[in-house]
């Protein structure tokens, strides 16, 4: 994509080379179609490919990591240690390893990838014009289940899970958001963060 985004440039380039070297040899239907193409369909074309790169480049880990505050969750990722979620599914590949952040923290709705994206690419406004947030960072809103049950609601292993099935009605539960796969004693350990665990253990 990058590739083809370059040589887009340097047609275009040659373009308005030509326009600037011809303009008075060329005639009036020619000068109009290397205009409109190098100026009106190409900027098009070619900012669309850019914002698609750009979009997909935000849900590779690698975009995560280039902000400090999130250096620690994703080193989460590589954690030895089978409690933390975020451990895990990326250990066990059970998510995309070059893109587990967005796997996770994507919303599964129609357009739920889109903001997700942009959500991103907002990241490195705020990183580096506004400056980055002191302390801890935290979810634009609580954890939504839909993320999760995307994945293991057709699961076996997640139907005949006791702690799943036998309390009544929990599966509608956390189908309806009314209790938290990542509420306290159940999956409520997302990542292992270096600092939380020299506090638990210094507690």
């Amino acid at each position: 994509m990058k590739l083809a985004l370059l040589l887009l440039a340097m047609c275009n380039a040659g373009f308005i080379a030509i326009l600037w070297k011809e303009w008075g040899l060329l005639g009036g239907g020619a000068r109009k179609l290397l205009a409109f193409i190098s100026l009106g369909v190409f900027p098009l074309v070619w900012g669309a490919g850019v914002l698609g790169q750009g979009l997909e480049e935000a849900q590779k880990v690698a975009f995560c990591a280039q902000c400090h505050v999130m250096t620690d969750y994703v080193k989460s990722l590589e954690v030895d240690d089978d409690e933390p979620l975020s451990a895990f599914h990326y250990q066990n590949n059970l998510v995309p390893k070059e893109k587990a952040c967005f796997a996770c923290h994507t919303q599964y709705t129609m357009f739920g990838p889109i903001r997700a994206k942009l959500q991103g690419l907002s990241h490195l406004y705020v990183y580096y014009i506004k400056g980055a947030p002191a302390g801890k960072i935290s979810l634009y809103s609580p954890y939504d289940n839909r993320e999760c049950l995307r994945c293991h609601e057709s699961s076996r292993k997640y139907q005949k899970l006791r702690m799943h099935n036998k309390p009544e009605e929990m599966f509608k539960k956390l189908a309806d958001n009314k209790q938290s796969c990542l509420a306290k004693g159940c999956h409520d350990l997302a990542h292992l963060i270096e600092e939380e665990e020299s506090d638990d253990s210094a507690g």
